[in-house]
């Protein structure tokens, strides 16, 4: 790797900031199984147990703080890695085998791994202090300004580099974590730097020999006085940049289960709505207990994603109250507005129970009457006969003696009007889950299936999948010794057309070309999905 630049190094530091405690637990126990990844495993030379032994992190471990610089460095070379050898971009779908016109330089992704760790120290070095003394210590004449101009300033290969930094003792001294992470870092580009040399030996032979290398794809604040004065259409805002231009690329090699839809089941001009609620006020029935922290992130995801498929993304812009929602539904329904529209999508975020969910006041809303007011009957809505896919991010608990309701019906299907769907998080009585830190599972695997198949699969199909992963992680998370319960999400849809398709192109050949602050929201998620679509694809063909 040759004109390593800050740019680079920024990178790879937004790369493990990334990483949460949550996403490395459950990579750490995926990458420990990699039963899954036949590129490794129909390799004559170990490379399945070479590649899960990198991790310093052992299977054993008793110890629940998986979470360690050293780990997330790991985590990020091993993906790297992983989607570079080992992603279906490389592989010949038609012959079932690595394309090995390639080059593989083993140099370059051990170079790749020093950056890391560069990366991750220089996030963590102060400028002021710490750079000073360095360049103090090791007599460097220029100015410097990030550890990567004193690596410059020495002229010094990576290995020497890092190893002048732990014998000079400053580290030692003053930084200690820095200081145990390149210790542990040393050992770990040892074993990395063996199953280098091993996977180039198997790469070589691929070419030579013809053996193949198959890849399975396993789809075979609380509101304020002012804020309540708002008018409708500042409720709900527009996301900057709401229109998205579609790079419309080939997606020639990729097995497509189903033919590609017709024009006339694409939505041309689609509305998504995001009412996303994190704080709460108690009610005389109901006490919220805590602010729905890691909300964000999901609506970060559901942005990226529905723009990119052309939507038009208008997102709340407070904790909705109960009569917000009223004036917000009125506006969505302004014909001048949005009458020319073709499709509708709404995502409702909050504390939820069996039918119902909670507003900001700690009123209930019952998900029958909002899909009674979108329904061809309805004599106020402007959507009859467009396709209305409502996806409920709440948990769906028993409701509370003190709040019973006679009267409380679940959405069934004749409640329904044609080419309407309604998706929950989770199955009746059970609760949704939720990541301070990550969001929520559910909201994480439907956008990244969308991501990859939303213009090939039905919806239908797309849901279907999106539990299967949902549920497969937490059974992963269960068999690694964590006792939880298992979410199952379901929907409910009437007559809706299976052609329907949310874009026309895969939106996963089109990332790569993304901008950086797109890209991101997905990033560890779309690692995390591939992860579980080989775990989910093994339990498969294991039983069939």
């Amino acid at each position: 790797m040759s004109d390593i630049t800050n740019e680079f190094i920024e990178k790879c530091a937004l790369i493990l900031g990334q990483f949460d405690s949550k996403s490395v637990d459950l990579l750490v126990t995926l990458y420990h199984h990699q039963d899954a990844s036949a590129q490794l495993i129909n390799s004559p030379n170990k490379l399945k147990e070479k590649f899960e032994n990198l991790l310093t992190t052992k299977q054993d471990n008793n110890e629940r703080h998986n979470d360690t610089p050293i780990t997330r460095i790991e985590l990020a070379v091993m993906t790297h890695f992983k989607d570079k050898y080992l992603s279906e971009t490389i592989i010949d779908n038609d012959n079932n085998q690595l394309k090995t016109n390639m080059k593989f330089p083993i140099d370059d992704q051990l170079d790749y791994a020093y950056c890391v760790l560069l990366a991750l120290i220089n996030d963590r070095l102060s400028v002021d202090k710490h750079l000073t003394d360095l360049k103090f210590l090791l007599n460097i004449k220029n100015p410097v300004q990030t550890l990567l101009d004193v690596y410059k300033g020495l002229c010094q290969k990576f290995p020497d580099f890092f190893s002048l930094l732990i014998n000079c003792q400053y580290f030692a001294k003053n930084l200690v974590i820095i200081d145990e992470t390149i210790r542990k870092f040393q050992l770990f580009i040892e074993r990395y730097k063996d199953f280098l040399i091993t996977f180039e030996k198997s790469y070589r032979l691929s070419s030579h020999n013809g053996y193949n290398y198959v890849q399975h794809d396993a789809i075979s604040k609380q509101n304020n006085a002012q804020e309540a004065s708002l008018s409708n259409s500042e409720l709900i805002k527009p996301s900057t940049s709401t229109k998205q231009s579609s790079n419309v690329t080939s997606d020639s090699g990729r097995h497509r289960l189903i033919s590609s839809p017709s024009s006339s089941n694409l939505p041309q001009k689609g509305l998504c709505i995001i009412i996303n609620i994190k704080q709460f006020t108690p009610s005389a029935s109901y006490a919220p207990s805590k602010p729905r922290a890691g909300s964000d992130k999901d609506v970060d995801m559901i942005k990226v994603v529905f723009k990119k498929q052309n939507f038009t993304v208008l997102e709340s812009s407070v904790d909705f109250k109960k009569d917000d929602f009223d004036r917000a539904f009125k506006h969505i329904d302004d014909k001048t507005e949005f009458g020319n529209f073709d499709c509708f999508v709404m995502f409702i975020m909050s504390h939820g129970l069996l039918h119902s969910f909670l507003t900001a006041d700690s009123q209930e809303i019952f998900i029958r009457d909002i899909i009674k007011r979108y329904s061809d009957s309805s004599p106020t809505t402007i959507w009859n006969g467009k396709p209305r896919l409502f996806f409920i991010q709440a948990c769906r608990d028993d409701r509370p003696r003190n709040a019973q309701n006679s009267n409380i019906r679940e959405v069934e299907q004749h409640d329904l009007s044609p080419r309407m769907l309604v998706a929950y998080s989770c199955s009746p009585s059970q609760p949704s889950k939720r990541s301070p830190e990550t969001g929520s599972i559910f909201v994480q695997i439907f956008c990244i299936m969308l991501l990859h198949y939303g213009h090939m699969l039905s919806i239908q199909c797309i849901l279907d999948w999106t539990a299967k992963y949902v549920t497969k992680r937490d059974i992963l998370v269960r068999n690694s010794g964590k006792e939880i319960s298992i979410q199952q999400p379901e929907f409910i849809d009437r007559e809706f057309n299976k052609n329907f398709r949310f874009s026309s192109t895969c939106l996963y050949d089109q990332y790569p070309l993304w901008k950086q602050e797109d890209q991101m929201p997905l990033l560890i998620y779309k690692r995390i999905f591939t992860e579980l679509g080989d775990a989910v694809h093994a339990e498969l063909t294991s039983n069939s």
